[in-house]
């Protein structure tokens, strides 16, 4: 461990009051003990997001999401902890100390803040030459006539390249940038030892980070020259599968509409901003990626494809869509109509047809499912037979049989065909499926989402307790291991403070909030946000037995639940072991009913 660097984050912690640094993005106002706002993460009319002064942690009891100031920081900018750790260090004035880094680390870290000076450099010369050069004038009139405003121009730092093979690198070098700096940034090619420009006679886009920095950029030519589109190479700070065009300008607008639209290429994303539809990103014509998913998934659950209306863009829908439900994320694809792109749409049509069209977005599976049947002969029953096959793996997407069931109807309308036959069909090829998986699964009722509230309370309680008294985890450490906590998240926490018996609360808690982990901090200032426990060590012993023994009783209930499934697995397979499986559901079944009774 690097003391120096973990005495400067509790410098930084101490220096950075949670009240006043939440105050200065929204407006808080104080009742009674904590002080509230509208949730600056979902969107509400209804304030439910709370901030507890005393001990220095926020909590939105709308989406569940919780943490300490850096946690904060981290969510609100969008960035890293220790990214967090300097905004919050700047603006308390403390400098930041030389971490114990190998050379080849400092050199990393010299040639990453390079490449961001360099582009950035590169960013104003070309806003310089859209301004102010005659050849920017043609360049301007071009962004004017496709709609895109002085304002946008701006906000998005357009620019244009000017068409001779070495002005940029001329400016540049002039500015002491070196030419590796400019091969590394992407912006100069080496072709058979001749450097020449990357960028020539072609309007620039440039690719910022969801900080608004500068990493990568985009060039269009203005006719109908080709290659059409040029784009930087990726770079040690660019990387196309975890980049989305325009996050830095979007970020707030998602957040208030709770949606987020993804396009191909930043020239739609642009022209739908021009138009004020401010919620939309792009994926830069690269495939949409998990990464861009869990991006987007940290400020929004809801996103809208509008992808090109050809063949290739609907492909790439369809994958989309899989990706994005994945990741657990509300999916819809919007259909542009007449052939045409989001650009070429919304600037015939408008924007309030292509808010009709986001508004009347089809869902994304009910598209998986269109999409797969209009790439099907089904004129015949071989052909219907094969489309349903080509389409079982969306539904198997679907998170419960309800779900599915609902485009199984959808579908056998669609095919004219029995829906108990589709049925039958998914059921048998998801059962194989999880049967090659683990030949004798099991349901997995120890998930979150299948807590008993009763439970989730008791096992929220005890963790309260321990929080505040953590020497009563020695006389509990025995049960709970056997037991364990139904939420994995929980579970962590216990095994966590479990390290840590002889920290202080305030130990306890910053020790955990500095693991930076968003699921773990969440669920941690959700436990802190509850009342206090008694401070009497009488009636703290009796809470913790009373959650312990529900907690038990729910563990045997479980154990329970498992050998039973066991046994009728079995028996359905005629497999002798059944008979074993019923004799452990009798024996567990007798110690409830001893125990806890019927």
């Amino acid at each position: 461990m690097d003391q120096k660097y973990e005495d400067f984050k509790r410098q930084v912690r101490d220096s950075s009051d949670i009240v006043d640094v939440i105050s200065g993005y929204i407006t808080l106002q104080k009742k009674g003990r904590y002080y509230w706002a509208c949730c600056p993460f979902h969107g509400e009319k209804t304030p439910s997001f709370s901030v507890d002064k005393e001990r220095q942690f926020f909590y939105c009891y709308g989406c569940h999401t919780g943490g300490d100031v850096f946690s904060f920081v981290q969510k609100i900018e969008n960035c890293t902890f220790p990214e967090a750790v300097k905004t919050l260090a700047g603006r308390a004035n403390i400098p930041i100390p030389e971490t114990h880094r190998t050379a080849a680390d400092i050199r990393r870290e010299k040639k990453r803040q390079d490449m961001y000076t360099v582009n950035d450099l590169a960013c104003r010369y070309f806003a310089a030459c859209l301004h102010k050069t005659e050849h920017g004038v043609r360049a301007l009139e071009y962004f004017h006539n496709r709609g895109i405003t002085d304002e946008i121009i701006r906000q998005f730092s357009l620019g244009y390249s000017l068409p001779g093979f070495h002005s940029l690198q001329f400016n540049l070098i002039k500015k002491g940038c070196t030419m590796d700096q400019l091969k590394s940034a992407g912006l100069v090619r080496d072709k058979n030892g001749r450097c020449t420009d990357m960028f020539m006679n072609r309007v620039m886009i440039p690719i910022k980070d969801p900080r608004g920095k500068v990493i990568a950029f985009g060039g269009r030519v203005m006719d109908d020259g080709l290659p059409k589109y040029l784009n930087t190479g990726e770079t040690d700070i660019f990387l196309k599968r975890e980049t989305l065009f325009g996050m830095d300008v979007a970020i707030k607008a998602i957040r208030e509409a709770k949606e987020a639209v993804v396009v191909e290429g930043y020239m739609d994303a642009i022209s739908l901003h021009a138009v004020g539809i401010n919620r939309v990103v792009a994926s830069l014509g690269t495939a949409f990626s998990e990464q861009h998913a869990k991006l987007l998934h940290r400020i929004t659950d809801t996103v809208v494809f509008a992808y090109d209306s050809d063949d290739a863009g609907r492909r790439n829908a369809v994958r989309a869509v899989g990706i994005a439900k994945k990741e657990g994320m509300t999916v819809k694809v919007l259909n542009v109509p007449e052939g045409k792109d989001p650009d070429e749409y919304v600037r015939h049509f408008g924007r309030d047809a292509f808010e009709e069209l986001i508004k009347n977005a089809w869902d994304g599976t009910e598209f998986q499912i269109r999409y797969t049947i209009s790439k099907n002969n089904i004129t015949d029953l071989a052909g219907k037979v094969r489309c349903v096959s080509n389409i079982i793996p969306y539904l198997q997407e679907c998170k419960t049989e309800i779900e599915a069931a609902g485009y199984i109807k959808f579908l056998a309308q669609q095919l004219v065909i029995d829906e108990g036959l589709i049925m039958g069909e998914y059921r048998k090829r998801t059962a194989n499926r999880s049967m090659k998986q683990n030949p004798i699964a099991v349901p997995d009722v120890r998930v979150a989402d299948s807590v008993p509230n009763a439970v989730k309370q008791a096992e929220s309680k005890l963790l309260l307790l321990f929080f505040q008294y953590p020497g009563m985890i020695m006389d509990c450490r025995d049960i709970l291991n056997e037991v364990g906590f139904v939420s994995p998240v929980r579970q962590s926490i216990y095994e966590k403070i479990s390290n840590m018996e002889n920290e202080t609360f305030s130990g306890i808690q910053e020790r955990l909030f500095a693991e930076g982990d968003e699921e773990i901090n969440s669920e941690i200032a959700r436990i802190l946000s509850g009342e206090n426990l008694a401070s009497a060590e009488e009636e703290r012993v009796k809470i913790a037995d009373d959650c312990i023994r529900l907690m038990h009783r729910n563990f045997l209930l479980r154990e329970f639940e498992d050998h039973r499934r066991l046994a009728d697995t079995y028996a359905s397979m005629n497999d002798a072991r059944y008979v074993e499986e019923l004799k452990i559901c009798n024996e567990l079944r007798g110690k409830i009913t001893n125990l806890y009774g019927s």
